[in-house]
């Protein structure tokens, strides 16, 4: 009969990163020169999970992987959510010209960007995935956070920046007739 071993398995929370996770296993042969190879299952996105041992070779001595089965061979893991970044919002001021400004936004990763505005910087309105804007004169005062996808936990509320637009300046252009009689 082929002899049982037990496996050992590693660390069995992560933090998701991107990359193929699961605990390590190993399986001691208990026969001088013999070294039992495993893989394991893994997985990439957060949650739980159930990796599965299994002997992929045994090297040295007779070198045959039936003389061994795994016992403990499957070991649940957890991948957990990692934090979304959030958007830097900038203050901007933009003249008047006809058509939507926006606010400067960079950055922002791991979910879907969302934006409140207020006139006043403390009535907020809902929450949109529109970027705000302005087309007529004013101001408005913008907030955002990043609600997280599958991978990532929600950001919390970034601090309020300014989005002014100020009057377009237009010149007067005066005629040359600068004298006129009563008539």
């Amino acid at each position: 009969n082929p002899k049982s071993v037990a496996v050992t398995w590693g660390t069995t929370t992560f933090t998701y990163n991107g990359n193929a996770q699961a605990p390590t296993a190993t399986a001691t042969s208990g026969v001088n020169g013999e070294t039992i190879n495993v893989t394991r299952t893994t997985a990439t996105n957060a949650g739980s999970y159930t990796s599965t041992a299994s002997i992929s070779s045994v090297s040295g001595g007779r070198a045959n992987k039936s003389n061994y089965t795994l016992s403990g061979n499957t070991k649940a893991f957890t991948i957990n959510k990692v934090s979304a970044g959030n958007p830097t919002l900038s203050n901007t001021t933009v003249t008047y010209n006809g058509t939507a400004q926006y606010v400067t936004v960079s950055g922002g990763y791991g979910g879907t960007i969302y934006y409140r505005t207020s006139t006043n910087n403390s009535s907020w309105g809902s929450w949109t995935t529109t970027k705000p804007s302005l087309t007529d004169v004013g101001t408005i005062y913008v907030q955002a956070y990043v609600a997280g996808d599958g991978n990532h936990n929600n950001t919390g509320t970034t601090g309020s920046v300014t989005l002014r637009m100020n009057p377009k300046s237009v010149a007067v252009t005066w005629g040359t007739t600068t004298t006129f009689n009563y008539n």
